[in-house]
């Protein structure tokens, strides 16, 4: 869809220049377009909606989501430590209002210009003289849609904001600082009639091929639908809620229900109009890593996606391999998977999939061996082949144990300050091709909504409806797709289960941060100590492996306190509006 929205874009300043022309004494600028023109031409109207999508955020920055939770640590640490060390607060939030290299499109400011944008497209689109119809519903189905997702992206990390669907001028200044913070109820229920609109409207069809792939369709309408009932149903909003403005202070006893009855009819919409789990080569590893470089239409899992081209064309999403490439390949080391990460991947055991254990002489000795496919699909790890060699993480040491060097890959390799401070680096997302320091990236798609999700979320939600059975089914395909053994547990384990299997096959993808919030469980994964890896290489060149402290300034003994559930609303919003109310346990 980028290079439609490219060339559209390119017809308008066309469009400019021949208007231009036509008067020597005309003197609006070319590169503008006025009002009159845009609202009275149809491929204009098409080309500032498709502005739209190309604010749409994305996870691949510098600093990425999974640096601020029991994911990864960022080598440079880039505000991630202020969430990490519960110091965020309204004057200063981090990395949680935007990357701090490398664009994310993920900030306040951005995202409430982009929802202005869809404002002004749905106050005007009715007027547009279009002479086909079907091009009205589906703009409007579009935009109805991408409001709805970037409404989301806001209130999944601050709660409640204002509900605004029109636009305002510069007059209207004095009705702007009346805007007061929605419940959390009334968003959710804004979102949901918004998505309904869309989906019982027949506005978007089920897919779209060709120079259309990428744009918002009626199946991920349902897919976003029953993400945000599947939130709005989980504990942090619905178990001790101290404000309406971060959850539901009434109870109301089908919210699981509702959750899963649009996991259910989102899944069968997808599979109906043949999305699919990515499986084309049949090798679960294979697959599974291709799942996030493939991002052509074969690609049948991804639902919707924050669209990059290659980096010669200009819209490339960010430097990912340069980000994150291991220092011995000249990459900056970047986001670095944690030892509790590592360590939850599965061991398949004589068929038999069982959790790793340190305190397993076997397991202890070969720490990377018979794991869960997605483990060598995601992680970097000393002895990993990565472009013609393998990954050297390990310490030197010598007879008496004492480090006297390292591997390319560690503090005695290129770069130093670049080295892993967790013995891991990144692979999933990764395109082993590339060169490093060339800052020439392959196109790639960051994949905001895929069928796993729609099988994982019908298993939670068929869980807490009482239906063990249908999750289990939900489970198995994901399982059976990674080269997984079926989930065959049953009660308060079964739970567990689900939830761990989140951790495993949305690994870095920006659900982990979200979903150890929504289960209210930060005290257990968000305020512990987080280690690493430290590999010593002996004299006769066998390793030994032992679970060490984190390598970084700020140490590994993490806090939570319970306010960064949410991200506080910025003191610069609400010195512009005392209307917005705080969020709880922090102070303006």
């Amino acid at each position: 869809m980028n290079t439609y929205i490219k060339s559209i874009f390119a017809g308008m300043c066309g469009v400019a220049l021949m208007t231009s022309c036509t008067d020597i004494l005309d003197k609006t600028p070319l590169t503008e377009i006025s009002q009159e023109d845009l609202w009275s031409d149809p491929a204009l109207v098409q080309a500032y909606a498709n502005s739209v999508y190309n604010q749409v955020g994305h996870g691949w920055t510098e600093s990425m989501l999974s640096s601020a939770c029991d994911e990864t640590e960022l080598t440079w640490l880039r505000g991630c430590e202020l969430t990490n060390f519960s110091r965020i607060n309204p004057s200063d939030l981090g990395r949680m209002n935007g990357a701090w290299w490398g664009w994310d499109n993920r900030g306040w400011g951005t995202k409430w210009n982009n929802i202005t944008k869809a404002n002004i497209i749905l106050e005007r689109i009715d007027d547009v003289p279009f002479t086909d119809e079907n091009q009205r519903a589906r703009i409007k189905g579009e935009v109805k849609y991408l409001r709805a997702f970037e409404y989301n992206d806001l209130i999944t990390r601050w709660g409640a904001v204002p509900i605004i669907t029109r636009s305002f001028t510069i007059d209207d200044d004095a009705l702007i600082r009346e805007q007061k913070r929605a419940t959390y109820a009334e968003c959710v229920d804004f979102m949901v009639k918004e998505l309904d609109e869309v989906i019982d409207g027949k506005m978007l069809p089920a897919t779209y091929s060709g120079s259309d792939y990428g744009r918002a369709t009626s199946v991920a309408a349902m897919a976003l639908k029953a993400r945000i009932l599947l939130f709005a149903a989980s504990d942090l909003m619905n178990v001790g809620v101290s404000m309406a403005e971060v959850g539901y202070t009434t109870p109301r006893d089908n919210r699981w229900k509702l959750a899963a009855d649009a996991c259910t009819e989102a899944l069968d919409a997808a599979l109906a109009a043949g999305y699919k789990l990515y499986d084309n080569t049949g090798n679960p590893e294979t697959d599974y890593q291709k799942l996030f470089l493939d991002n052509t239409e074969a690609n049948k899992e991804v639902i919707f996606a924050r669209m990059g081209t290659e980096s010669s064309l200009g819209d490339n999403l960010c430097g990912l391999e340069q980000y994150n490439y291991p220092n011995g390949y000249g990459g900056w080391g970047g986001n670095c998977p944690l030892q509790e990460l590592v360590d939850d991947y599965e061991i398949i055991d004589n068929g038999v999939a069982r959790r790793f254990d340190w305190n397993n002489p076997a397991d202890a000795a070969a720490p990377y061996e018979n794991r869960d496919p997605r483990f060598y699909a995601s992680i970097l790890y000393d002895g990993a082949m990565w472009q013609g060699r393998p990954v050297e993480t390990f310490f030197d040491v010598d007879a008496t144990g004492k480090e006297i060097g390292g591997g390319r890959d560690s503090r005695y390799g290129n770069d130093s300050w670049n080295a892993s401070p967790t013995g891991y680096n990144l692979k999933k997302f990764l395109d082993e091709s590339y060169s490093p320091n060339s800052w020439q990236f392959s196109a790639k798609n960051f994949i905001w909504l895929r069928v796993a999700e729609l099988y994982l979320n019908k298993a939670e939600a068929l869980y807490h409806t009482g239906d063990e059975n249908g999750a289990r089914e939900a489970l198995k395909p994901v399982r059976e797709r990674a080269g997984m053994p079926a989930i065959t547990s049953s009660g308060s384990q079964l739970l567990e289960d689900i939830k761990h299997e989140r951790r495993i096959e949305f690994a870095f993808e920006e659900h982990r941060y979200f979903d150890v919030r929504r289960w209210k469980e930060g005290p257990k994964y968000l305020g512990r100590t987080v280690h690493a890896i430290y590999i010593s290489r002996h004299p006769d060149g066998h390793k030994t492996y032992k679970v060490d402290k984190l390598r970084s300034d700020v140490g590994g003994d993490r806090i939570f306190d319970e306010k960064i559930y949410w991200s506080p609303i910025l003191k610069s919003e609400i010195d512009k509006n005392p209307n917005l109310k705080q969020n709880p346990g922090y102070a303006n």
